[in-house]
């Protein structure tokens, strides 16, 4: 069944009104006035490298959990549905969480939080309370320099499973939950292309057989590619278009339908460009060389949602030392218009997207520096 931009994000509300500025380079837009608020990570947490939103308390508003990659922890802020968050909770998880996500793995009801750990190559799971609160992380093996997870559910069980992937050791892992709250013993894919591995990979149904697929990017060779899954949280090459990147190190990735064909195509940023480039996805493993549109410089693209509800994908970036984010709106053919630009003091490291203030409009959160920021829009 394939995923509909309607779910694109599934623990957020989207649905907004955001003025569209007439396009402009890069250099001529301007910053944007908006509610800018910045949270500290809490006692003995530092360098947040990821960030989810979810209701981990199940008061029905939306939380903020980050992973602090310099303190082996994850900092829980509790929100109150009018934009303003909690003093933060820190718990535990192994070394050097790069990257988070979230899920209800043991279908109690209460999300749980799992990290992928660069520096002790694991996957960390902490399985929520349902109060704000986790027990202490479960650590899983996986690679050298894990870095990449995400959640999905790979063998339609109807339980979310966990996809991670690390550099150095050029793998990915697929732990397939058992719905208990254990995993069974992960299926390990070795995608050796000459480089070192995958810096960061996504979720979606490429090729429109109801399955989840994989894409990953080669932060350290060209471009991405896409191994489409079988079902049983095992997978195959389904296109190896490695140079329609176009660059030398995409930072950051995000699939979606981009241009309204009803295909998902993938989004990455355009690091020694300077742009986000799309790759559209011409079906059967085809895809086109990245077409960009202007972003900060030394590109990386954060996340992609639909804010200003036209039902056209939009696209957030930052640049790797521009203390700003960006906001493209996207023109429905591939392209984005530059339209909104917001000063976050240091460079942000990850965003988020989701209805934070409870105005059917979609706030972004953020990380940066030491702190947890939210655009309230």
């Amino acid at each position: 069944m394939p995923i509909r931009l309607s779910n694109f994000l599934a623990l957020s509300a989207v649905a907004v009104l955001l003025v569209a500025a007439p396009a402009r380079t890069w250099a001529e837009t301007p910053a944007t006035k908006a509610t800018i608020k910045t949270y500290s990570l809490g006692k003995g947490a530092r360098k947040p490298s990821g960030i989810a939103i979810g209701d981990v308390n199940n008061d029905g508003f939306l939380d903020l959990v980050t992973s602090n990659e310099a303190t082996g922890n994850v900092s829980v802020l509790l929100g109150n549905g009018k934009g303003g968050f909690s003093k933060a909770r820190v718990f535990p998880t192994d070394s050097q969480p790069r990257s988070i996500a979230m899920a209800d793995f043991n279908r109690d009801g209460k999300l749980d939080v799992v990290t992928a750990n660069f520096g002790s190559g694991t996957i960390s799971v902490l399985f929520g309370n349902g109060d704000g609160t986790f027990q202490p992380p479960q650590n899983f093996s996986v690679g050298i320099q894990t870095q990449s997870v995400v959640v999905g559910d790979m063998n339609h069980d109807g339980v979310p499973d966990i996809v991670v992937a690390s550099v150095q050791s050029e793998n990915v892992d697929t732990f397939l939950s058992n719905g208990d709250g254990t995993f069974q013993p992960p299926k390990v894919f070795v995608f050796n292309n000459g480089y070192a591995g995958m810096t960061q990979i996504a979720l979606g149904d490429m090729n429109h057989d109801g399955i989840l697929d994989i894409v990953g990017i080669y932060g350290f060779g060209q471009g991405f590619q896409v191994w489409a899954g079988n079902g049983d949280g095992t997978f195959y090459l389904y296109s190896n278009p490695l140079s329609y990147g176009t660059i030398a190190y995409p930072q950051g990735l995000a699939l979606g339908d981009f241009n309204g064909d009803g295909r998902w195509d993938v989004a990455v940023g355009l690091y020694t460009q300077n742009l986000v480039g799309v790759s559209e996805n011409k079906g059967h493993g085809n895809f086109s060389h990245a077409v960009g549109s202007p972003a900060p410089p030394a590109t990386i693209l954060l996340a992609a949602a639909d804010l200003n509800g036209d039902g056209k994908l939009d696209v957030i970036s930052t640049g790797l030392t521009t203390a700003v984010l960006d906001v493209g709106l996207g023109k429905g053919n591939g392209h984005f218009a530059l339209s909104a630009r917001y000063k976050t003091g240091t460079p942000p490291t990850a965003a988020a997207v989701g209805n934070l203030s409870r105005n059917k409009k979609p706030d972004i959160a953020f990380t940066t520096g030491n702190h947890v920021g939210v655009i309230l829009r």
